[in-house]
């Protein structure tokens, strides 16, 4: 399978789960309300990686929103209220 497909997704409560060949993968944890939603992770889960890249990246000890940082840094600090990452630390 080379791309993730809407209609594996489910939730329960608070965690997005995707079914990946019978089992029933942990994708992310929405506890916070904040910049980065469900849907808007979901658009950007789907557009940037496959099922096999991002599971590995979980499985390797990364956050859920670090592996789509890392992959459009971008898209995570105009989301979070930044032009740029370097918009980012010259706030610090």
């Amino acid at each position: 399978m080379n791309t993730f497909s809407k209609d594996m997704f489910s939730t329960s409560s608070e965690y997005l789960y995707y079914l990946l060949n019978g089992e029933r993968k942990f994708v992310a944890r929405f506890k916070h309300r904040g910049p980065i939603t469900r849907a808007k992770f979901l658009k950007q889960l789907i557009k940037n990686h496959t099922p096999a890249e991002y599971f590995e990246k979980l499985d390797s000890g990364q956050a859920p929103v670090v592996i789509l940082r890392d992959a459009d840094e971008d898209w995570y600090y105009q989301l979070i209220g930044f032009r740029s990452k370097q918009d980012f630390y010259t706030s610090m």
